[in-house]
């Protein structure tokens, strides 16, 4: 087998949970997995207390830093189009999914930016994880958030609408990376104002 990232030729450790568990296989060596850095960060709501998405989300757990490797790894995953790497981290983030029970709702892209990706980053970590998912909202907006102050994107209009029924259950939200917190506070505002009874999320990355 070779690593996704740097292609050199590993073995991967045999292991009692990868027989008995079927827990997925690591697809990096050793010396690429360990310049990613974990997380080590509490997320802090105080910003959004007295703004009309206080208490919309109850947790989100952050697995990995945004370091220079993460960096590099997103770059070349994301915009470079190089899909094969949704599998480095499959094996963390069903790990992660594991302590947590709820919907799996993964954060959607809008159907135009969609179609000049070629296919949606944070489907395909999901996909690679084994992790089921629901699509329940739809990004209802094609503006960028990624240059706008905190201020603003909490002050921006709803980004998402809901598909489907939402049920009284418990959701788990699903991005790529954390930054603001605005998108998925966005998106835990809609699903709890349609009825949901505890949103938490998981992001692959602390931005």
């Amino acid at each position: 087998m070779n690593c996704l990232i740097c292609r050199t030729p590993y073995k991967s450790p045999p292991s009692w949970s990868k027989l008995f568990l079927y827990e997925i296989d690591s697809f990096t060596c050793t010396r690429c997995s360990g310049k990613f850095e974990e997380s080590q960060t509490n997320i802090d709501f105080t910003h959004f207390q007295g703004t009309t998405y206080e208490g919309a989300v109850d947790s989100v757990f952050c697995l990995y830093i945004y370091n220079e490797a993460m960096k590099e790894y997103l770059h070349q995953y994301k915009f470079l189009q190089d899909v094969a790497l949704a599998k480095v981290f499959a094996q963390k983030l069903q790990q992660a999914f594991e302590s947590k029970e709820g919907i799996v709702v993964p954060i959607p892209m809008h159907s135009e930016k969609l179609i000049i990706r070629t296919f949606s980053q944070v489907d395909e970590l999901l996909n690679a994880s084994q992790i089921s998912y629901q699509h329940l909202l739809s990004k209802i907006t094609t503006e960028a958030q990624g240059k706008k102050t905190k201020n603003e994107r909490l002050k921006t209009a709803n980004l998402f609408e809901a598909t489907q029924t939402i049920e009284d259950s418990n959701y788990i939200l699903f991005d790529d990376i954390y930054t603001t917190g605005a998108t998925i506070h966005h998106a835990a505002k809609i699903l709890k104002d349609s009825g949901a009874k505890r949103v938490d999320a998981i992001t692959l990355i602390k931005g």
